[in-house]
Formats: C-alpha cells, structure tokens, sequence
C-alpha cells in the first residue's frame, strides 16, 4: 500500500493510540525536525486533526528542550464522512474534537496556544505579531485560495536561513485527475514560483510529504 492508498482508507493506523493517515516516514521526519529546534522561534501546525503529527513533532522539540507554546490551527470539527464511516473519537457531526486532541497531546507539551475556526481566517485573528516561526507543518491548506492565503498571513514571521516548512501532502496530487489535480498542485506552484527561496531537507520517492528550510524572501506569493 502506497501513502496515497492510504489516505483513502477510514484510519490508516495509529501512532502513539491516535488514528492518523500520514507514513512512518512522515512522522520520523518530524520528530528529527523537532530534535534540530535551535530556539530561535516557535512550532506551529495548520490542520491538526487529532493529533499524531502534533505529537511526532513535539517529541522531539521536548529532546531538544523546547520551551515556547507550541501554536495549533484547526477547525476540529467532525464532518459527516467520519461519522457514516465511524471514525474513532467521532461520534456526530459538528462534534468538537478540541478537546480529544488536546488529550493526546497533553503528555508532550504544557503551552498551547489553539486557535479553532476555519482557515486561513483564524490566522488573521490571532496575535501573533510578536511570533517567530521556526517549524512550520502544513496540512490542512493543500488547494488554492487557501493554501496562497495562508503563506501570505505567516511568511513574514519566518527567519530566513531557519524555518523549515514540513509540506504534509506536497505530493498528494498525484494521485488525482483533472481539476482535482490542478487544485492540489498549489504547494508545488508555490515553490516552482520561488525557486531558489528554499531548499529541500528530506523528500522521499512515493511520499506524499516533503520538507524544505527558508532561506531568502520570496519572490512571488
């Protein structure tokens, strides 16, 4: 089974008992990230789900001693697909599932500064003027206006040279036909537009995430 398969199945397996779809590589990926956290900024996620890619993360920020609020951006809102289809934790639509993910994370980290709504206008009603980003995981804006909006709001909080931008489904489209297809190619447009901007960290040949450090201000957005 391919990590596309496996974003098609209801719950792919768990990781630390929460439900996830990302691979092993994935989150090994994140949990080395979070181990090279040199405390020059914060961690922040965008589409957390429940969890298990906040808690691979935040394992290793605690080996690296992390000690700033780690920022958490989701709707955790239980659609009617996870519903019918009886995915653990979810039991009606429009449950709130705030409260299950921050139960899984509990046990890896004490600051978290949550924003729950819907992006990327929850970006633009958080405080974050005085915030630096130094790990930055994308997954729920994979498809444009979004994902455009989302870069727009955070890019001027990165340190060039130092962020690294962990890009969950960068490869997602190629699963996809048409229209589908040309939506999910918005992280790929991004980083064919600033060229020269990044530099890949960690990409893997059948991997839906890829991984790339900030190094200069981009050119276009």
């Amino acid at each position: 089974m391919t990590s596309y398969d496996m974003r098609q199945t209801k719950i792919a397996s768990k990781y630390e008992s929460i439900p996830r779809m990302n691979t092993d590589d994935c989150l090994n990926t994140l949990t080395r990230i979070g181990e090279k956290w040199t405390g020059q900024g914060v961690a922040m996620e965008l589409g957390c789900w429940l969890g298990a890619s906040s808690v691979a993360l935040l394992k290793g920020l605690n080996k690296a001693g992390y000690d700033k609020p780690f920022y958490a951006f989701d709707r955790w809102k239980a659609n009617a697909q996870q519903v019918r289809e009886g995915w653990e934790f979810v039991t009606s639509i429009g449950q709130n599932l705030l409260p299950q993910y921050r139960k899984n994370i509990h046990p890896y980290i004490n600051k978290l500064a949550h924003h729950k709504g819907k992006l990327p206008e929850i970006l633009e009603t958080a405080d974050l003027s005085d915030v630096r980003i130094e790990m930055l995981v994308l997954d729920a804006p994979k498809t444009e206006p979004v994902y455009t909006a989302c870069i727009r709001a955070l890019h001027k909080h990165w340190i060039p040279g130092v962020t690294i931008l962990c890009l969950l489904d960068y490869n997602f489209y190629q699963r996809k036909e048409g229209v589908e297809r040309e939506r999910l190619l918005a992280p790929v447009n991004f980083m064919i537009r600033n060229e020269g901007c990044f530099s890949s960290i960690h990409q893997k040949e059948g991997e839906s995430a890829a991984f790339f450090r900030y190094e200069k201000p981009l050119k276009n957005i």
